[in-house]
């Protein structure tokens, strides 16, 4: 197993690249996430590190969740004559109840094959930046 120094070394040169938007910011933001939650859950000396670490690993996951842009093709079970995905078989499943509660950012043109993917997205913005405000200060030793 490498040395955290090395392996954190390792885990941010994959983060850079050229392309500066926010795809490539919310690529550093997770590196230093993953980082953080290695720490946490193998390396800190603080009581609630493995708690910590959870919270860390959840961002992360919203974090993967807003770069596929709430899902990809391989997430749509069927599609139509045009090899087009059919909105019906999305295999995530998404409360679609509340979507007035969900407040929607600016989509930036990214094309969503169904409601459920737009929603998907959304939710997971929004819960990253509720997270990174609210539990990001308890993170650090």
């Amino acid at each position: 197993m490498l040395f955290h120094r090395e392996w954190a070394e390792r885990q941010w040169k994959r983060a850079f690249c050229d392309d500066w938007d926010y795809e490539y910011l919310l690529q550093v933001i997770r590196a230093k996430l993953v980082t953080m939650e290695r720490y946490n859950m193998h390396l800190s000396y603080a009581l609630n590190g493995p708690y910590y670490g959870h919270q860390i690993r959840r961002a992360i996951q919203m974090i993967d969740i807003v770069l596929a842009q709430g899902g990809d093709w391989k997430d749509y079970d069927k599609r139509d004559e045009n090899d087009f995905p059919i909105p019906e078989s999305f295999q995530h499943y998404v409360n679609m109840r509340n979507r007035e509660r969900i407040p929607r950012p600016s989509d930036g043109g990214i094309l969503f094959w169904s409601d459920a993917q737009c929603l998907r997205f959304d939710k997971a913005w929004m819960l990253l930046w509720k997270i990174l405000s609210e539990k990001a200060m308890m993170w650090g030793d």
